[in-house]
């Protein structure tokens, strides 16, 4: 086993164990699902095909539950650094760039487990009535363009600015940026909703379901971010774009390792 893949599945099963991961992520998807209204997957008639039920699902739960794993995730490294265990870890052969890494890696698997495990619940909830075993397949789907990518920006964002800001404060900014930058409609304020990078996957969702989801290419702030959705080719975009900013903030903490040593 690689170094890198063994500090990845500690950070794996360590962040597993934590209650409150688990507790977040039940509390803030079954708000979700109470709350969604009449526009809500729930109520989608029936013969709709699986590709666009389990699309509307995988949005509707990352309206909020991306919060929840960023606020876990926030206190990782300050505990480190608080219990001194950083430059430990720096010294080993492993390096500083491994563990890093691997703590990410891992901590965006753990965070991505009950976001897999609420889409398979909700498509076992829709196959109740529906009877159509690709629910569960377009569940994977939509966990994989909708879900992951989101996880991934949110994570390196709380493993990183929580050593500069603290970890309480990054937790009160985030709630304010998840709502103005990703459910604020840009009508109303500038802001990135409906961008490329807005991490809540609206363009991946757009292209599951054949329709504009949510804010997804609506007129605002920098407009060259907001193509119309809709097609494979802007959601792998928006993907691709999305994963890239979660990397930002580690690059740049290897970069500030780097000149200070």
């Amino acid at each position: 086993m690689t170094a890198l893949a063994a500090v990845c599945r500690y950070e794996f099963r360590m962040q597993l164990r934590k209650a409150s991961l688990w507790a977040s992520a039940g509390l803030l998807a079954a708000a979700v699902v109470l709350t969604q209204g009449e526009n809500g997957p729930r109520h989608l008639p029936a013969g709709t095909p699986a590709r666009i039920v389990m699309g509307d699902w995988a949005l509707l739960f990352a309206l909020l539950m991306p919060v929840g794993f960023g606020m876990v995730l926030a206190d990782r490294l300050v505990r480190d650094r608080r219990l001194r265990v950083g430059p430990l870890l720096d010294s080993t052969p492993t390096g500083p760039g491994t563990v890093l890494a691997g703590k990410y890696l891992g901590g965006v698997a753990a965070t991505a487990l009950p976001g897999l495990a609420a889409l398979l619940v909700a498509a076992g909830g829709e196959w109740v009535h529906r009877r159509d075993p690709a629910l569960f397949v377009w569940a994977l789907v939509a966990f994989a363009v909708v879900t992951v990518p989101g996880l991934a920006m949110v994570a390196g964002f709380a493993l990183v600015c929580p050593l500069v800001i603290g970890a309480p404060l990054f937790r009160v900014l985030l709630v304010g940026y998840w709502f103005w930058g990703n459910l604020l409609a840009p009508r109303w304020l500038p802001s990135p909703t409906g961008t490329l990078i807005t991490p809540i996957g609206d363009y991946a969702a757009s292209w599951l379901v054949g329709d504009r989801a949510l804010y997804a290419g609506l007129d605002g702030w920098i407009p060259f971010l907001r193509p119309e959705p809709g097609g494979g080719g802007t959601a792998a975009m928006s993907i691709v774009l999305i994963c890239a900013a979660g990397i930002v903030p580690l690059l740049v903490k290897g970069v500030h390792r780097g000149y200070r040593g």
